[in-house]
């Protein structure tokens, strides 16, 4: 990714669809709602309260260089961008209510979220290094979705098994979006000027601020469930999230790694990965 490798244009391959999800699909999923164990289940809760603010931060950082574009196809998946995850956003905070309504304090975790993340966007208005770092984060975080995205719909007997039919839904429909406009903010990066070290740089910070609010809301949920110091929650944890094979944050390592090579691109991963047929199959739960 040196200077002879950048872009100043779109290199999405596929067509960005925005789909509406229904926001209340999962308002009768169970408590337990992944194979009816405690530590699965508030790790997808954990993911999911991350994403509301996060995928503001994420519209908010890309378009503070709209501006900075020209290439209409890229201008034109900005904006499909943006209605990605303004759709992903409204339908994960439903989500987020249903572990509300069991008494888990998801308003409290959602603004700590919140508070950071503002203050980081807001400060960016002051300071272009501080705006362009945003952008560098967005670029890291968008490539840590991806290739959970990818993990969640190609290896579904560790991530969807027991999973209850309408969450499943929600999260491959997620993933199925992250897929599709994973090389949108990373081609904006580019064509506004922004160099490969920085970006790998980066990618160390924003892996270790999304694994640590990962971390933060899993024991706060799996402590209010009272599970969070029984053997057996962290024994079944460790295998779902580390398993040598099937392991949801160790299987997609290669793929976190592929990010720090010359010339990478976020579609030079699995561009063969047919998104249409995933969402096919997810009908039922159109708006």
């Amino acid at each position: 990714m040196g200077a002879a490798e950048q872009f100043n244009e779109s290199n999405t391959p596929l067509t960005i669809q925005v789909r509406k999800f229904d926001p209340a699909a999962t308002d009768q999923a169970p408590k337990y709602f992944f194979d009816n164990d405690p530590f699965k289940t508030h790790f997808m809760n954990a993911l999911s309260v991350l994403f509301p603010e996060g995928e503001r931060f994420f519209i908010r950082s890309v378009l503070a260089y709209r501006d900075q574009v020209s290439d209409p196809k890229l201008l034109k998946e900005i904006r499909e961008f943006c209605a990605q995850e303004a759709q992903h956003t409204l339908v994960h905070e439903a989500m987020n209510e249903l572990a509300a309504r069991h008494g888990y304090p998801v308003a409290w975790l959602e603004a700590l979220v919140r508070r950071d993340l503002r203050a980081f966007s807001k400060l960016g208005k002051k300071h272009k290094a501080v705006r362009r770092a945003a952008l560098a984060m967005t670029v890291c975080m968008e490539h840590f979705t991806a290739i959970l995205a990818y993990q969640l719909l190609t290896n579904a007997d560790a991530t969807q098994q027991g999973l209850d039919p309408s969450v499943q839904a929600l999260f491959k429909w997620h993933a199925v979006e992250e897929t599709e406009h994973k090389g949108v903010a990373f081609d904006v990066y580019q064509a506004t000027g922004g160099g490969p070290i920085f970006l790998r740089f980066t990618m160390f910070f924003a892996s270790f601020f999304f694994l640590l609010g990962l971390f933060v809301n899993l024991t706060v949920l799996l402590h209010k469930d009272g599970s969070l110091w029984q053997w057996s929650t962290w024994k079944t944890g460790l295998r779902f999230c580390f398993g040598p094979k099937q392991g949801f944050l160790t299987r997609p390592f290669r793929d976190w790694l592929a990010f720090f090579k010359p010339g990478f691109h976020p579609w030079k991963q699995h561009r063969d990965l047919d998104t249409h047929s995933y969402a096919d199959q997810l009908g039922a739960y159109w708006a």
